[in-house]
This record gives C-alpha cells, structure tokens and sequence, in this order.
C-alpha cells in the first residue's frame, strides 16, 4: 500500500507540471513588440449609408476592447446637434445613443477624429466616418480645402475647426455676424497637413471659415484667430464607384463669377491669422525702483500727454513703454492721468511703491540704491555699431563728457566723449579716431562726469570689450522680379527661429543684407498695402484679408567672410 501511494504521488506532481508548463506557453513573451496598432472597425449597426434610418443609437464593432477619448471635442457631427450624443463603450463595441430630435430628410455624418483608442495602448483611430439619413437618399457632394497660416504660409500648429455654412435665405440674412450669430451647417477638422475635406454635403453654395475655436462654440470671437474666402464655394459630386450613377439629386448648381469650385488647381486656400486689437490701453504698470516708473501700452503711443505731480517721464523709440521719474523720491504713490489723442488713450492710473520682498539670509540688507551708468556692450561688440550706455535717470548737468578708451595691443589711450540722446538717459560713445577691427579696447567712464536729476553723480564704469571684424559677417545679395505681383513689397530676413533679423523695402530689382552673422536664414516678401511698414493680418468684419506673404524656396546657409549671390523671380 505504501507504494501505491508514493506512485501516486508522483503522479500528481509531473502532471501538475505538465500543466503549469502548458499554462505558460499559452502567455505573450516578456518584451515582446509593443502594439501600435489602431484598432480596427470590423462592424457597424445599422450599416454606414443607411438610408430612411430612424434608429435612437447606432454600434460599432472592433477587432480588440477599445476606449473613448475626449468625445466632445473628437466627435464631429454635421449638422451639429444641441443635444450630445452619449458614449458607452462595452467590451469591443462603441454604443452611440442620440439624445437629439433628427430633422426630416437629412444626412447625419459622424466623423471620429482620433476619439476612439485602444484600451492597452491608446493607439487611435484617426479617422473614421459613419453616415446616415432619415429621408430616402444621402447627400452625395464634397468640398475640400486647405488652411494655412498666413503669416508663416504653412499649416497651422494646431488642427482648426472649418465651419461650412449653406446659402439659404436664412444664413444670407445674417450676413457678415453668420459666424458669430448662426451655426454651420457642416463642420470637420483640418489634418496635420492643412486639408480639410467636407463630404455627404447638401448641394448648393457654401461659404467656408477656418477657427481656432477655443471655446469650442462653433462660434467666432475677435479673440479667436480666424481664416474665410470672400467668394461662395459651390459642392461637387463625391467620388463614386465605376458601377455608380449619379442620382438626381447630385445635380450642381449654375455657378457665378463670383464663386469657386473646389477641384483641382481651384481648391480653397483658407489663411489665418489673429485681428489686430484696434484697442489702446495700458498692460502694466507701476514703479520699477524708488522714483522710477515705467507704463506699458498695447500700442505705441504717438504724442503723449502725462499729467501728474513733480514727474519728468520719456517715450522709448517703439512709443510702447513711457519712463518716469518723480521728483521726490520719496513719494511712495503718484496719480497720473495719461492722454494720447492719436490713439484714443484716456486713463487714470494710481500706481504706489512696494517694498521688495527681502530674503530671509539678507534680511538685513538695504535695498539698493540705483544711481549710476550701465553697459550696452558686450564682451565682443560689433565694430559696425556705436556703443551705448544707460542712466539710471535722466541726466540733469553735464560735468565732463570725457571718456577713456585703452587699446592692448599697442596700450594707446583714445579719448572720446559721451553725447546724449532726447530722453538724457541713454549716452553715446564717440571717438575722434575710429576703432580697428578685431582689437581688444577698455573703456572707462569717470565717475562724476554727469549728475542726475537728483543732484547725485554717476558712478564709473569699466567696460571691457573686442571689436568684431568685417571677415567675422556674411551678405546676401539678391536680384528680384515682382513683376506686379506686388505692390509694395517689402522683403524680411528671418533667422531658423523665424525671428525678423532685418527687413526693407523692395524699391529696385537689387537689394543686400550686409553684416550677418554665419547662420542658417530665409527671406519672406509680404505686400505693405497699409503702408505702415509691418505685416497686418485680416480683419473679417473689414473684409480685408492677411496682407499677402511669399517665401523664398531655398533656406540660405551663410558663412563668415562669404557673399552669397541669388535670384527671386515671384512668377516662377
């Protein structure tokens, strides 16, 4: 009997082996490939172009367990519904119940922007489409576009909103507040290259606008950037099946002149930009130090008008930021009333001195004391341009304007003197003899050389600095043809940050960029019609586009001691 029993025993355990042997090779390996994969649409119920469908809810179907992501604003329905649809997911399958009255006759198109995502991985469905009407045929027409920045004439960094609004006697009555008052009749979201397609549309004339939309209202805002056509776009046949026909309700309307079709070379191009705020007034204010103010304005002001006890204020030279001084330094709150009639400026402002938060290991540390002279120059300056420094406030007598500037390379002394500007706050630095390029120079500012407003002398300054060489800079040279596709163009050189280096006005076929540093840049044309010497953006309710923008096609890779020669012709 006993070994019977130890038989048995091992028995039990090499099957107990087996089976956990078997159970572990059913499993995934560890670090096996990582799903990335969308999940994929094996079904849907009632079926997709459905017709005479009133059904509350419709399911669709996946090949692995899936979840929704952020459904309000990844769901697009065309016509938009006042009342959300609700989302339930169970297991593989996406419940879509509609909580909405379906109006008679329509075609209802669901497009799931990215909404739906694999459980495990989050891998999205980009797109999907699913359609149906409650009348006895779809609607069969399509528009497509693009949306483009018009600054930067590329897409947007962000996918937009496109809005399409049919031309029924309604709509044309709202006019141009459609896009504040109204609701598109259709709407659908840009891809990650600009395009936006609209399909299952009414025929008939549509007028189309790209939003931002950041409120998510389907409405426009002037906070909001904003891209329209100023002609109707009339809907073409969506593409069918060699074995379709065209029903006779995909019969096009007669266009007119002043419409465009959406095909081929024709195909809408929507630019966007951000109005101008057209609204002066004050961003920031208040004291920078004890007896020293600055007010910042959203525009530049032209003639200001200061009112206030005991001040002596300047304008800097973009007109946006008025410095100001008091008299009596010790006043700790100062009522100005600041008018600037070019720009409808009219506000009061009560701006009161507060203490700086000391730090705990320096609590007994007095605040400093601003009274002196500061550098606008680095430790290499370029030899092209005139060095500068700053008063802490503006300049009241000149004592000395003498300046010493040692060379050391030869330890020669030069002597220049300081000229100021309108403001008497900023000074420049002249010599008799010019400096060379490439030499190491020391410049000393004596102190007391210029006294304050407050009766207190500069302190000195010693600025330490090599002058840059011509071999050190690039130019580029270019040859351009407007040849009347502008009227006044004015050509901007941009560094690989798309920051504006420099700009001027194309007022011959040649023109040059001297002086720049070895880098990577690109130049950009726009058409100044207002004249005002920057790029304007549009203005819908003006019904002034984005001042027109071209780039030059090649970026420029420019060395030191180099000049790089091209040719721009605009109808190329």
């Amino acid at each position: 009997m006993k070994l019977s029993v130890k038989i048995s025993l091992s028995v039990i355990v090499a099957i107990l082996v087996g089976s956990l042997s078997s159970c572990a090779k059913q499993g995934y390996p560890s670090g096996g490939p990582v799903d990335k994969q969308p999940p994929k649409v094996k079904g849907v119920s009632p079926q997709s172009e459905s017709i005479n469908c009133t059904a509350k809810k419709f399911r669709i179907d996946f090949d692995e367990y899936v979840t929704m992501k952020d459904a309000d604003n990844n769901v697009l329905i065309s016509p938009p519904m006042k009342q959300k649809p609700e989302y339930q997911v169970k297991g593989k399958s996406l419940i879509v119940k509609l909580n909405d009255t379906l109006a008679p006759n329509t075609t209802y198109l669901f497009q799931f922007k990215g909404a739906i995502v694999d459980y495990n991985e989050g891998n999205p469905l980009t797109s999907f489409e699913y359609v149906f009407s409650t009348g006895d045929a779809l609607d069969s027409m399509t528009i497509s576009g693009k949306v483009v920045d018009a600054l930067k004439q590329s897409p947007t960094e962000t996918s937009v909103t496109v809005a399409a609004y049919r031309m029924t006697e309604e709509n044309e009555a709202l006019g141009d507040s459609i896009v504040a008052l109204g609701s598109p009749t259709y709407q659908t979201r840009t891809d990650s290259d600009g395009s936006f397609h609209f399909n299952y549309m009414t025929p008939g004339r549509y007028m189309l606008v790209a939003l931002d939309d950041a409120d998510k209202n389907l409405k426009y805002s002037a906070s909001e950037a904003i891209g329209w056509l100023d002609t109707l776009v009339t809907a073409q046949v969506m593409p069918k099946p060699a074995d379709s026909t065209v029903s006779q309700n995909d019969t096009v309307e007669k266009k007119s002149d002043s419409e465009v079709v959406s095909d081929g070379d024709k195909m809408p191009l929507l630019q966007m930009s951000m109005k101008e705020s057209n609204t002066q007034r004050v961003l920031q204010s208040g004291f920078t130090a004890k007896g020293s103010l600055q007010i910042v304005t959203q525009m530049p002001m032209q003639s200001p008008v200061v009112e206030a006890d005991s001040v002596v204020w300047s304008l800097d030279s973009k007109g946006d930021t008025l410095r100001l001084w008091t008299l009596r330094r010790s006043c700790d709150s100062l009522h100005i009333v600041l008018l600037d009639s070019a720009t409808s400026l009219n506000d009061t402002l009560v701006v009161k001195y507060r203490e700086p938060r000391k730090s705990k290991r320096k609590s007994d540390t007095p605040e400093k004391d601003l009274n002196g002279v500061h550098s606008f120059i680095s430790s290499s300056h370029p030899y092209f341009d005139t060095m500068k420094v700053r008063f802490d406030a503006p300049v009241h007598a000149l004592l000395d304007d003498s300046v010493s500037i040692f060379c050391f390379s030869d330890s020669s002394s030069i002597k220049a003197h300081l000229t100021l500007d309108t403001s008497k706050t900023i000074g420049f630095i002249v010599g008799d003899i010019p400096l060379k390029q490439g030499e190491k120079y020391k410049l000393t500012v004596p102190k007391g050389n210029y006294r304050d407003l407050y009766g207190r002398d500069n302190d000195s300054l010693v600025i330490t600095t090599t002058l840059t060489s011509a071999s050190d800079y690039g130019t580029l040279l270019f040859d351009i043809a407007v040849n009347g596709v502008m009227q006044q163009p004015v050509v901007q050189l941009l560094d690989d940050k798309g920051t504006v280096v420099a700009q001027q006005a194309v007022l011959a076929s040649s023109f040059q960029f001297e002086n720049l540093k070895p880098a990577t840049y690109r130049l950009r044309l726009f058409d100044d019609l207002d004249g005002n010497g920057e790029w304007t953006p549009g203005d819908y309710y003006l019904h002034r586009q984005p001042e027109p923008v071209i780039y030059f096609k090649k970026s420029l890779q420019l060395r030191a001691n180099w000049e790089m020669s091209e040719t721009w012709n605009l109808e190329q």
